[in-house]
């Protein structure tokens, strides 16, 4: 007991001496925290990580490494990535991003394993790869799924008493050759309430629901191509919520349900929004690209079309920044949107 008691009082006793270090440090030397030695075990597994994307397209899978923000407060960076496939070197990347980009019809058919080693550097410390593996399968080599259709729906949010309007949009310059909408259906927490058959195929539903409720919308488009007499495309809302005259909010969206762009092709951003007739407020949104503002509204419909181009192939980053001013204070708040570009 009294050497427990003793070892109790020694561990109080160095927690403190090293809590009194480290505040110091902070104090007098700011920025000036550096890793030494070999760091290997230091380094804990949930701080990095290999994340792979799909392009929508079906041609391409991307892999990008993930190291969280204590790297940089660690003092450390990624130098280099080597992209093993089937345990044979296929390309090291040496640049920010550091991707690596498949295009399936370049790959066999079968299982295939892709081994990341991300060389990660400091000042003062030795090298250190970090390891992370993935597997990915091939189904048919030359053969991708193609989507004809390409749909963006404009809705509202409403409070009890007022009408919901979908209108579906046939985006054209992302759709197959002569796509056209033969028919809309609409559904409301699983029941069907309207079928349109008419362009603008828009729904028109009265909500009587209860104020704060949730409910599911459900949308179903029978279409045809060129080539094709019979698609269908599906859309759903899960959580639709009747709004209160106090609730005030923007939020905003990519005019298309593909990722995959071209340089020279438009991307279209948008923003819906719901002003309760209890709140006074003025809204804007900014839009950046890779951190480089691209646009900026601050009146209704607060849209933007921007051309993308000299673009490198691989993800990029859509932010939208959405501020609220009230009379008394001002928020914001933003969120950000991967596209990648393919060629």
């Amino acid at each position: 007991m009294i050497y427990n008691n003793f070892y109790r009082k020694l561990l109080r006793i160095s927690i403190l001496c090293i809590t009194f270090t480290l505040v110091s440090c902070e104090d007098e030397n700011v920025g000036e925290f550096f890793l030494t030695g070999n760091i290997e075990n230091m380094i804990p597994e949930e701080a990095y990580d290999l994340r792979r994307m799909n392009s929508d397209d079906g041609k391409y899978i991307i892999y990008t490494p993930d190291l969280n923000s204590n790297f940089e407060y660690w003092g450390l960076s990624l130098e280099r990535v080597e992209y093993y496939i089937d345990d044979e070197l296929y390309t090291t990347e040496q640049v920010q991003p550091f991707e690596l980009i498949l295009n399936k019809n370049e790959m066999t058919v079968g299982t295939h394993t892709v081994n990341a080693k991300m060389t990660v550097v400091g000042e003062k410390c030795e090298d250190v790869v970090l390891e992370r593996n993935d597997n990915f399968y091939i189904s048919e080599t030359g053969i991708v799924s193609e989507r004809h259709g390409d749909f963006f729906f404009d809705y509202n949010y409403v409070t009890k008493g007022e009408y919901l309007i979908i209108t579906p949009e046939l985006l054209l310059n992302r759709s197959t050759e002569g796509c056209e909408i033969d028919e809309v259906r609409y559904y409301f927490d699983g029941t069907l309430i309207s079928t349109e058959s008419v362009a603008p195929f828009a729904l028109n539903y009265m909500v009587n629901e209860e104020i704060g409720s949730s409910h599911s919308i459900g949308v179903t488009i029978d279409y045809h191509d060129s080539e094709n007499s019979n698609l269908t495309y599906n859309w759903s809302y899960a959580n639709y919520t009747v709004r209160d005259e106090d609730d005030a909010f923007i939020l905003w969206d990519i005019k298309s349900s593909r990722n995959d762009y071209a340089n020279g092709e438009t991307i279209s951003l948008t923003t819906r929004h719901f002003k309760g007739d209890n709140v006074d407020v003025d809204f804007e949104i900014e839009f950046y690209l890779d951190g480089k503002l691209i646009g900026h509204s601050t009146s209704f419909p607060y849209t933007l079309n921007y051309t993308l181009s000299d673009l490198k192939i691989g993800t990029h980053t859509i932010t939208g920044k959405t501020i609220s001013k009230y009379k008394d204070y001002t928020t914001s708040g933003s969120s950000d949107e991967t596209i990648i570009i393919t060629k």
